[in-house]
């Protein structure tokens, strides 16, 4: 490239230059996380889907995707009890991948459980993350 000495700017003349590429980094889709977790949040998804396949909720919310507030804690109990027991999947886990496949809000499901399961997601975050120590929490409810 040459430097235009007026303006100060480059510019090229139809000479090639090469310049030396570092090593690339290719990354796909798959590759940027952990796909361990990425197989059990996949697992779980289809875990929850054939559980929805074989319930009574899926007459009635198989075309229309609306479900009324009142039962969207009843929905995510019914998950929440079929969903396999394993040592893999979390209280937060399930919890999180229940609203995504009822693509609603964390806040509008967290508001819709019941105290004792609201302790449990909480518990299970602090233990994780140490977050009633930093708040200076010492009761719940």
């Amino acid at each position: 490239m040459k430097e235009d000495k007026i303006f100060n700017n480059k510019f090229n003349s139809g000479e090639v230059e090469y310049e030396a590429f570092g090593k690339l980094n290719i990354k796909s889709e798959f590759t940027s996380g952990d796909l361990y977790d990425e197989y059990n949040e996949s697992k779980i998804q289809q875990d929850i889907y054939k559980i929805f396949t074989e319930s009574k909720y899926y007459e009635e919310y198989s075309k229309s995707k609306k479900v009324p507030k009142s039962e969207i804690a009843d929905m995510f109990y019914y998950f929440d009890e079929r969903i396999p027991e394993t040592g893999e999947v979390t209280i937060v886990e399930k919890f999180i991948n229940v609203a995504e496949f009822m693509s609603m809000s964390y806040d509008d499901l967290y508001k819709s459980l019941g105290p004792s399961y609201q302790e449990k997601i909480l518990r299970e975050l602090d233990n994780k993350y140490g977050i009633f120590k930093k708040r200076k929490i010492k009761r719940l409810f």
